[in-house]
C-alpha cells in the first residue's frame, strides 16, 4: 500500500525515509517561499488537488539567452526612457512547465503584477502556455522567468507544431458541431410534440434540421469516417468503424426519409447530437494525455545548432563532419565523437553508459557522442565523425511503435460489426417478407444500426481515461499514451535501469551536519559555487543547501585539480574540490571549512516496491551500463539474485536483451539515452524526470518525486480502469440487446433513439464515476485506519 502521508505542497505520497512531510527538497523550498512571501492563499485555491512535485533540478540556474533574443529586450532596458519608449508594448507567448490548477494561474498572475512594466498575462492551463503583454522599455522578461522558476514554473519557447494544430482542429470541430446539434434538436422537437405536417413552416423546420445534420456530417462526421477508413486500409479495425456505420446509416436514412416524406426515417437531430457527443468524448480522451505531454518542455541539453570555429552564425548539427572544429557550451551534450582541443573538460557519461562518476578529460583525449559537458565553461573539440553516424543521433531518432494494436479488441469489433450488420439486414428482410413496406423495413434496419453504435462507450471510456490519469497524477505519474492501461494489464516483467532510476539522480550527502555548522557567508559562497554546475557533487550540494540567494554576477572558475573557485567582494577565495578524508572539501583562502561525504542511495521505498512486485508474480530485472560492483551492491540491497541483473551493457545490448526476453509483457523504466533503444523494444516504458534526458518525451508515462512505490499504484490503477470499462461494456451489451429487440419489433422510432442515446451515455458515465469513487472511498477508509492520529489534522500554515 502507498504511503498514507501526503506532501504538504504537492499532495503526492511522501517517501518513507523523509520525516519533514515533503516528498522532496523542491516542494519544501517552494512551500516555505510561498509562506514567506504571503502567498499561501495558493493552497486554498489548490484545495485537495495533487500537483506535480517540484523537482530540485527545475530550481537550478538556467540559460535564458533564448528569451533575451526572443524578446529583444537587452538593448531596450539599457536605453534612455522616453515617453514614446514607455508607451511601446510587446506581446510574447511562452510555454510553461509546472502549471496544473487555478492556484497556479493565481500565483503566476501575482508574480507578474509585481514586475515593473507588466500590463497583462493570460495563462492557458489546457495548452500549457501563457501570453504576456508588457511595456518593452520597463519589463524584464528574464527577471520574470527567474521569479517564476523560484516557484517551480519553467518558461520555454512557444510550442508550435502538428499536434497543437490537431488539438485546435478537434476543438473547433466540437464547437461547431455543438451549434449544429442545438439547431437540429430545436427544429426537430416541434414534430415530436405533434406539429402537423401541413403547418406553414414544417417544411422549413425539416430543411433546417437536414442542413444542420449535413453540416455536422461534413465537419464532425468526416472525422470518424476518415479515421475508420484509414484503419481499414491498413488492416486494422478501430472503434471508429461502428461509430462511422451508425452515423452513415442514420444520415442516409434521414435524407431518404426527408426526400420521400417518410417521418419514421428522420434521424437528423440524432445525427448532429451523436456526432457532437462523440467529438466531445474524443477531445476529452486526448486532452488529459496532451496536457501531460505538454507538462515537460523539450530537453535543452541536446543542442539543435553548434558554433563552428571561424563561423559567425550558428550552424545545424548536419554540418558536423570528421575534421570540423566546434564549440560545446556548458550543460550541453556532445553531439558527435570528437577530440578535445581545450586544455581540459569535465564530462558525465551517465546519460550514455550509466556511469555515475564525473570524468575529467585532457587535451587530445576523446569525448564520446552523448557525453554531457558538466564544466563551467565552453570547450572546443574536433569532430571524429559526422552527425549522421553519431550514437546520439541514432538514440534521439529512435521511436517507439505507434498506436498499440489490441488484437482481442479488433476481433471483438469484427464479430460485433458482423452481428449488427447481419441482424439489421435480416430484420429488414423479415419485415419485407411479412408484408411490411420498404420504408418500415428500412426503419428497422437503420434503427438497429443507430442504437448499436457504441455511443455509450464513446463518452464513458474517455471519462475512465481521465479518472485513471488523475489517479496516477496523485502518485506523481503523468500518462502520455492512451494505450498504457491496456498494456499494463499484460505486464509480467519489470526491467529497471540503475543510475537515476533505481537510485536517486544525485548522490546523497552523508553528513548534513557539516552544512548546519556553516555561517551565512560560507553558505552564500557554497551556494554560489554549486548553483548551475552539473557535476554530481555540485548537484547534490545544491539539493542539500536548497535554492536561495547566490552572489549576482559571480564568476566561478574551474581549476584543474582544485575544482571550483570564487572570489567574493572582499577578496576571499572560496573553493570546492577533492580533499583527503572526504569526497569534497570546502575551503576559505585555502583553509578547510567543511568536508562532505556522499553515497549512492536507492529511491524511496525501492526495496518494498521490488518485494511487492515479486509478490504480484512479476519478474524484476536490472540492466545497467555501470560497473559490476556498483550494480551488484544495488541488486543485493533489493534482494535480487545474480541472474536478475546485468552490468556494463551498451544501449544495443539492452535493446537486444529486451527483444529476446520480451513476450509482449515487459515494462521498462529508465532515464538515460542508453535506455532509448530498450524503450522501443519493450511493451511499455516509463521515465523519471531528470531535466537532462529526452526519454520522458517518448515514454508512455513519466514520473516526478523520489519514490518508486508508484509502480504498484500504477498497476492497481490499470486494474481499476479495466474494471470500470468492463462494467460499461456489460451494460452496453444488455442495452444493445434490449434496443435491438425493440428495433426488430418496430418499436424504435427516431424519437426513442434520440431519448435513449443521451440516457445510455449518462448511465455509463455514472458507472465509471461510481467505480472510481468507490475505490477511493475504500482507500480513504484504509488510510484512516493506518494513519497515526497526529497526522489526521491538517498541517498549520506556518
Amino acid at each position: 500500500m502507498l504511503s498514507s502521508v501526503l506532501c504538504k505542497h504537492c499532495g503526492t505520497p511522501v517517501p518513507s525515509q523523509r520525516e519533514d512531510g515533503f516528498c522532496c527538497t523542491g516542494c519544501l523550498y517552494v512551500h516555505d517561499l510561498l509562506h514567506r512571501q504571503g502567498l499561501d492563499h495558493f493552497y486554498d485555491l489548490k484545495g485537495g488537488l495533487s500537483l506535480p512535485p517540484v523537482s530540485p533540478q527545475s530550481l537550478r540556474e538556467r540559460d535564458y539567452d533564448w528569451l533575451e533574443e526572443l524578446s529583444g529586450n537587452n538593448a531596450k532596458l539599457s536605453a534612455p526612457l522616453t515617453p514614446a519608449s514607455r508607451a511601446e508594448t510587446m506581446e510574447l507567448r511562452l510555454s510553461l512547465q509546472g502549471i496544473s490548477c487555478i492556484g497556479c494561474v493565481w500565483l503566476i498572475e501575482k508574480v507578474f503584477t509585481r514586475q515593473a512594466g507588466g500590463l497583462r498575462v493570460n495563462v492557458d492551463v489546457v495548452h500549457g502556455d501563457m501570453t504576456v503583454v508588457y511595456a518593452q522599455a520597463l519589463f524584464d522578461p528574464v527577471a520574470f522567468a527567474k521569479d517564476l522558476q523560484s516557484f517551480g514554473y519553467l518558461v520555454g519557447p512557444p510550442q508550435e507544431g502538428e499536434q497543437r494544430g490537431q488539438d485546435k482542429g478537434l476543438e473547433r470541430r466540437m464547437g461547431v458541431c455543438g451549434a449544429f446539434a442545438m439547431n437540429a434538436m430545436a427544429f426537430s422537437l416541434p414534430a415530436y410534440f405533434g406539429m402537423p405536417a401541413e403547418f406553414a413552416f414544417a417544411s422549413w423546420f425539416d430543411m433546417i434540421a437536414a442542413v444542420s445534420a449535413t453540416l455536422a456530417m461534413l465537419v464532425g462526421g468526416s472525422y470518424f469516417i476518415g479515421k475508420a477508413w484509414q484503419s481499414l486500409r491498413v488492416g486494422m479495425l478501430h472503434i471508429d468503424a461502428p461509430i462511422a456505420l451508425g452515423i452513415i446509416a442514420a444520415y442516409a436514412g434521414s435524407m431518404g426519409g426527408w426526400i420521400a416524406g417518410v417521418e419514421g426515417l428522420k434521424y437528423f437531430d440524432f445525427v448532429a447530437i451523436f456526432i457532437f457527443l462523440m467529438l466531445a468524448g474524443r477531445w476529452a480522451q486526448q486532452a488529459a494525455v496532451e496536457r501531460n505531454r505538454r507538462k515537460l518542455m523539450r530537453d535543452t541539453s541536446v543542442p539543435e545548432c553548434v558554433k563552428v570555429l571561424g563561423e559567425e552564425q550558428m550552424k545545424p548539427l548536419s554540418v558536423l563532419k570528421a575534421g570540423v572544429k566546434f564549440t560545446i557550451k556548458a550543460g550541453q551534450s556532445i553531439p558527435v565523437a570528437c577530440r578535445l582541443l581545450s586544455d581540459h573538460a569535465f564530462v558525465s557519461l551517465e546519460w550514455i553508459n550509466g556511469e555515475s562518476d564525473a570524468q575529467q578529460r585532457s587535451e587530445g583525449q576523446m569525448l564520446p557522442s552523448g557525453a554531457l559537458n558538466i564544466g563551467t565553461r565552453s570547450v572546443e573539440a574536433e569532430a571524429l565523425e559526422g552527425w549522421q553516424e553519431s550514437t546520439l543521433r541514432k538514440l534521439l531518432e529512435a521511436r517507439r511503435p505507434g498506436e498499440y494494436r489490441d488484437l482481442k479488441l479488433e476481433r471483438l469489433l469484427r464479430v460485433y460489426l458482423m452481428v449488427v450488420v447481419g441482424v439489421g439486414i435480416g430484420g429488414a428482410g423479415w419485415w419485407l417478407m411479412n408484408g411490411a413496406g420498404v420504408a418500415a423495413a428500412l426503419q428497422v434496419m437503420i434503427s438497429i444500426f443507430v442504437v448499436s453504435c457504441p455511443c455509450a462507450l464513446g463518452v464513458a471510456v474517455p471519462l475512465a481515461e481521465e479518472l485513471a490519469a488523475s489517479r496516477a497524477e496523485r502518485l506523481g505519474v503523468f500518462v502520455r499514451n492512451l494505450g498504457l492501461w491496456k498494456r499494463l494489464m499484460r505486464v509480467r516483467r519489470v526491467v529497471f535501469d540503475k543510475t537515476g532510476t533505481l537510485t536517486l539522480e544525485n548522490p546523497v550527502l552523508e553528513n548534513p551536519q557539516a552544512l548546519k555548522a556553516l555561517d551565512g557567508a560560507a553558505l552564500l559562497a557554497l551556494r554560489t559555487l554549486v548553483t548551475g554546475n552539473l557535476h554530481p557533487v555540485s548537484r547534490s550540494l545544491f539539493d542539500a543547501v536548497g535554492p536561495g540567494t547566490a552572489a549576482t554576477e559571480a564568476e566561478v572558475t574551474e581549476v584543474i585539480g582544485q575544482g571550483l573557485q570564487w572570489r567574493d567582494g572582499e577578496g576571499v577565495v572560496w573553493a570546492l574540490g577533492k580533499g583527503a578524508g572526504s569526497d569534497a572539501l570546502f575551503t576559505r583562502n585555502g583553509h578547510a571549512v567543511a568536508g562532505f561525504l556522499f553515497r549512492d542511495e536507492l529511491r524511496g521505498e525501492s526495496v518494498e516496491e521490488v518485494r511487492a512486485l515479486g509478490l504480484r508474480g512479476l519478474r524484476v530485472h536490472i540492466l545497467s551500463g555501470d560497473r559490476e560492483a556498483k550494480v551488484a551492491h544495488i541488486a543485493t540491497q533489493l534482494g535480487l539474485k545474480p541472474e536478475r541483473w546485468i552490468s556494463g551493457m551498451t544501449p544495443e545490448e539492452k535493446a537486444a536483451w529486451v527483444a529476446e526476453q520480451d513476450e509482449d509483457d515487459t515494462l521498462y523504466i529508465g532515464d538515460g539515452a542508453n535506455d532509448s533503444l530498450a524503450f522501443d523494444a519493450a511493451l511499455c516504458a516509463g521515465s523519471p524526470v531528470t531535466g537532462r534526458s529526452f526519454l520522458e518525451q517518448k515514454a508512455d508515462f513519466f514520473f516526478l518525486g523520489q519514490s518508486l512505490r508508484f509502480v504498484s499504484g500504477l498497476l492497481d490503477t490499470a486494474r481499476l480502469h479495466r474494471r470500470a470499462t468492463r462494467r460499461v461494456f456489460a451494460f452496453s451489451v444488455v442495452y444493445n440487446i434490449a434496443t435491438v429487440v425493440a428495433g426488430l419489433m418496430g418499436h424504435l422510432s427516431p424519437l426513442a433513439a434520440a431519448i435513449l442515446m443521451p440516457l445510455s451515455s449518462v448511465a455509463t458515465l455514472s458507472i465509471v464515476a461510481g467505480t472510481f469513487a468507490a475505490q477511493r472511498q475504500n482507500e480513504a477508509r484504509v488510510i484512516l485506519k493506518t494513519r497515526p492520529r497526529a497526522q489526521l489534522k491538517r498541517p498549520a500554515l506556518a
